[in-house]
């Protein structure tokens, strides 16, 4: 059932669980003031979490692996990492590939 706030000037806001078809409250059930208002409310969140989520089970994103990985991943202490070896290899220059003789540019 939903739950609908309302503010009477006496007693303050409260809550009521009504169902959908109920009338609206005119009088607080309190103290019988027949000023009462029925406030405009935001609803509760909804947290999708644990298994059976298409965010958790299906979706394979760059952003959502990374985040798994990041999460995933044992936090390492200093003295257990070893000394970052500089890289020997070095990289190859950046050339185009020739074209061979005799071809159009593909659109």
């Amino acid at each position: 059932m939903p739950t609908y706030d309302y503010n009477c000037p006496k007693c303050g806001t409260f809550e009521v669980y009504q169902s959908i078809k109920d009338k609206t409250l005119t009088v607080c059930p309190t103290c019988k003031s027949k000023k009462l208002t029925k406030l405009l409310s935001t609803g509760g969140g909804v947290i999708f979490s644990g298994s059976g989520f298409w965010e958790t089970d299906y979706n394979r994103s760059k952003d959502y692996t990374s985040k798994k990985k990041s999460e995933s991943a044992p936090a390492a202490t200093p003295a257990a990492t070893p000394a970052a070896k500089p890289a020997t290899a070095t990289p190859a220059p950046a050339t185009p590939a020739a074209k061979p003789a005799g071809t159009t540019p593909s659109k």
